[in-house]
């Protein structure tokens, strides 16, 4: 079985915000209507877009979660809120 890279960010970060390279998993919540990336210690990282979550949608089916790191931190203009956090999710 081969594994595919998926590119996704997450908005609403946590503060403090994660750190390059840390790992996460995404799972879907409250029906699939939501998808949300925790550490491994299971403190909640952020958010996936509306946008994004279609994409991931057939990854999450069925309580599947997708493991991932943090590859990119992107901050606000004037240091507004906790920016975006770019991830690269992993799926088998």
């Amino acid at each position: 079985m081969t594994e595919t890279e998926l590119l996704t960010y997450l908005t609403d970060a946590t503060e403090p915000p994660p750190c390059l390279g840390d790992a996460l998993v995404l799972r879907a919540r409250r029906g699939g209507t939501d998808v949300e990336a925790f550490s491994p210690a299971g403190r909640l990282i952020g958010r996936v877009p509306p946008a994004e979550r279609a994409a991931l949608g057939e990854y999450l089916a069925d309580g599947h979660t997708l493991p991932g790191r943090v590859t990119a931190l992107v901050p606000r203009p004037n240091h507004a809120g906790t920016g975006r956090v770019h991830v690269t999710l992993f799926a088998a």
